[in-house]
């Protein structure tokens, strides 16, 4: 049998360590970690391997050769443009001639490749995917098999509400050639994008092995050490080139280690390194060939690479130093930084945590260095959240973070573009603007400037300006103090999932260029755009009512204060008499005040201008869930024969509802985005704009000349109850596997997250993706019911948790 080592990676997550270097020849305990990859083929007895390339190919070949000292027949293939993953192999088809293996080169595996080859001979397969577990799935292929082996279900790179099982593809596979036919020859074609779900489709022998063993990719800076540090461990079947001179403390040939030097361990040192008087290694440092860690200095879970000099009485803390890397006397490096080759640290410099240091860089002495040097240093945690990339106001989100997002934003995608920036009206939202504006316009993107303005009125401008997209500062009130950056296209929806990962790569990596003097952004001062859009919509709303008495109506607003100028006007123009007030004027609660008032109806919109909160003529606060379905049924009245989008957490009165009225429910994910992008006529929606769900709710009252709570009788009851359920990030993909195992005799829908439909209704299991809980909804008969259905699978959570 032979195999296909793509070896193609750039590493783009890891760098500065792969600034100079292809991913997989970045070290692991001092050697290439494509050579451990030849080590586990050729123990399997595959000695002929075609090895495909793109990124410094040179270095490969260099080290590698032919594979005769490995002894292996090293054959290569160098992609000139990018092919995909099926596409670079199928540029070995004709050495391809039998079953081969297809396995990265940059993820470290022990894997048993002769059980995973009889499982695909036992089956006939066509590709046989090699599968492991991991308790955070979201970054790979997660796979669903049958009993037989047989995949069910792949979904690459999947949301919190997409997954369904912790079970994902390694990127391993076993594969008959005549695959490879399928391959357009030149073109860009991937094996989980294309291959895998024809051939699922077509239910042509595509299965996956659960191997047993270990495997990590390496796909950043915390899996490249963690796979170190597991290899010292012995987590891993593989040969460490050392001597075991203790139980986990490896030295290699060579190593000069002073009487008073100090080796906790666990650790590996390289080749020809010395360690003079006094040094402490501690626990989990790898040192690689060549090193001189010079008295006095202590390092603790740190990696080292060849060539380093340690000045006297230097502290390593966690850190990551790549080659030739001088660090002078009596400086500290703070846990996550990395550095890149031949950098020079001064004396008395401190390094702190995350901060990362590109190559060829001079850092002068006794520097304090908060931040990465030219490039951006790494967080663990996502930027973007829901909706949005959001944070504390000056603690989280800091002009100087706004800057470098709007920097990574505009490189990223509207160069040489004109995208439109707005904010809530506040002073630091304004200021906010001001640097989002200047970063922007530093890498050559064009500004027009709304003004103070809501994210509704925002999507609107951008519409009708032809802009690129735009980025709306939004503040969050008085009660929890959030500040969000809400990013949109140019249909003025919120930016897509592979958008935001370009963006965040970019922020994390700061791998984006200025623009020259002359190709600077140009700025636009057009900051009558609220008014436009309220002007607008009022105007809409006043033709569609013109045949109905809404000047007999009489409403209370309570918004906030700044709010007020533009609702007067609006509601003015529809012909309504509207008392405003605001929660500091207010004597009474709206509900009350609503009822004593006489008024129709009351209202109280956020200020973010995206929802509301209904108030009957009665004074009763409108349910949450009512008032959707209410919603959705004065859209449908003023827009007959309409398709839109509903989340999939919604009521299913939705449907046969829509069904009376000739219009069609198109159920999606949570996200905005998806239930916008399913709503054909318009991109407004009354779950999002609360000045067009006002017009639309106005506008049903007067059609039917009914109150609004005798309109809310009308609606036939249903019942849903929700609770939140605490699960650890790393027991998510889990707890997904199982409920999916119990639920094999239970229908269910995938749109986001579970949904499982029994006979006395059904219940949604939602992971959230900020938090680490399940959301748990479920609609039933009667509230016991729906109550009981919730607790039943909260039930099962728990049991997996424990």
């Amino acid at each position: 049998m032979k195999a296909v080592i793509m070896a193609g990676g750039k590493g783009t997550r890891l760098r500065p360590l792969t600034c100079h270097l292809p991913k997989p020849m970045v070290p692991l305990l001092g050697r290439p970690c494509m050579a451990y990859i030849i080590e586990l083929l050729h123990k399997h007895g595959i000695q002929d391997i075609a090895v495909t390339m793109q990124y410094k190919p040179e270095v490969i070949r260099d080290y590698f050769g032919d594979g005769e000292a490995f002894g292996v027949n090293l054959h290569y293939f160098e992609e000139t443009s990018p092919l995909g993953t099926a596409g670079s192999v199928k540029q070995a088809h004709e050495f391809l001639n039998d079953t081969f293996v297809v396995i990265s080169g940059d993820a470290l595996t022990d894997f048993d490749l002769e059980q995973a080859l009889a499982f695909h001979k036992e089956k006939q397969a066509k590709a046989t995917l090699l599968l492991t577990r991991v308790p955070h799935p979201l970054e790979y292929g997660v796979v669903m098999t049958d009993q037989n082996g047989l995949i069910t279900r792949f979904m690459e790179k999947p949301s919190w509400g997409e997954v369904f099982s912790d079970t994902v593809n390694t990127g391993i596979y076993i594969m008959e050639p005549e695959l490879l036919e399928r391959v357009p020859p030149g073109q860009e074609f991937d094996f989980s994008q294309q291959l895998f779900p024809a051939l699922l489709q077509e239910n042509r022998g595509l299965y996956g092995y659960v191997s047993s063993g270990y495997w990590m990719d390496i796909g950043n800076l915390q899996q490249y050490r963690q796979t170190q540090f597991d290899m010292l461990d012995g987590k891993v079947q593989l040969h460490i080139h050392g001597t075991q001179i203790r139980p986990r403390v490896y030295i290699a040939d060579d190593v000069e280690t002073s009487e008073t030097a100090n080796v906790v361990g666990p650790a590996f040192i390289g080749k020809g390194s010395k360690l003079e008087d006094g040094v402490e290694l501690g626990e989990y440092c790898i040192v690689g060939e060549n090193n001189r860690l010079s008295k006095g200095s202590k390092l603790t879970r740190s990696v080292l690479w060849d060539h380093n000099h340690i000045a006297p009485h230097n502290e390593l803390d966690g850190s990551t130093l790549t080659s030739r890397i001088v660090c002078k006397e009596a400086s500290y490096l703070g846990e996550g930084s990395v550095v890149g080759n031949h950098v020079i640290i001064g004396e008395k410099s401190r390094i702190e945590p995350h901060v990362k240091i590109w190559p060829h860089k001079q850092i002068r002495d006794k520097t304090r260095l908060h931040t990465s040097h030219i490039w951006g240093e790494h967080a663990a945690k996502t930027l973007f959240k829901t909706r949005g990339v959001s944070g504390l106001p000056n603690l989280e989100l800091t002009p100087e973070m706004t800057a470098k997002f709007g920097t990574a934003y505009g490189a990223t995608l509207a160069v040489g573009k004109t995208l439109t920036v707005s904010c809530a009206p506040h002073t630091f939202t304004r200021l906010l603007k001001r640097a989002l504006t200047a970063s922007l316009q530093s890498v050559g993107t064009h500004v027009i400037d709304l003004g103070d303005c809501l994210a509704p009125a925002a999507s609107f401008a951008i519409r009708h300006l032809g802009a690129a997209g735009g980025i709306h500062l939004d503040w969050s009130g008085k009660e929890n103090e959030r500040c969000l950056l809400a990013c949109m296209d140019a249909e003025g929806l919120p930016i897509t999932r592979s958008a935001e990962r370009k963006v965040e790569n970019s922020f994390w990596q700061e791998d984006y260029g200025r623009a020259s003097i002359e190709r600077l952004g140009s700025y636009k001062d057009e900051t009558h755009w609220f008014e436009t859009y309220v002007r607008t919509l009022s105007e809409e709303i006043a033709d569609e009512g013109e045949e109905l008495p809404l000047s007999k109506m009489k409403i209370v607003i309570e918004a906030s204060p700044w709010l007020q100028p533009y609702l007067v006007p609006f509601f003015e123009r529809l012909g309504l008499e509207a008392i405003h007030v605001t929660t500091a004027n207010n004597q009474e609660p709206l509900p009350l005040f609503t009822s004593l008032s006489g008024a129709n109806l009351g209202l109280r919109m956020s200020d973010d201008g995206r929802s509301l909160q209904l108030v009957t003529e009665k004074g009763m606060l409108v349910d949450t869930d009512l008032q959707t379905v209410f919603l959705y049924l004065c859209y449908l009245h003023s827009r007959p024969g309409a398709t839109v989008g509903a989340p999939v957490s919604a009521p299913e009165l939705l449907e046969s509802m829509a069904e009376g009225l000739g219009a069609t429910i198109v159920r999606t994910k949570e996200w905005e985005r998806a239930i916008l992008e399913a709503t054909e006529q318009t991109r407004m929606h009354p779950l999002f704009d609360s000045l067009f769900a006002i017009g639309l709710v106005v506008l049903h009252l007067g059609r039917t000349g009914l109150p609004l709570s005798e309109l809310l009788s009308l609606i036939p009851s249903f019942y849903l109850h929700r609770e939140q359920i605490d699960c650890p990030w790393d027991a998510k993909g889990e707890v997904m596997r199982s409920m999916m195992n119990k639920a094999k005799d239970t229908p269910v829908d995938l749109v986001d997250g579970i949904k499982f439909h029994h006979e006395n209704g059904w219940i949604l299991l939602l992971p959230d993706s900020e938090d680490p809980v399940f959301r748990l909804v479920a609609q039933s008969q009667n509230p016991a019911l729906a109550e009981e259905l919730v607790h039943s699978y909260r039930d099962h959570i728990l049991n997996v948790l424990q």
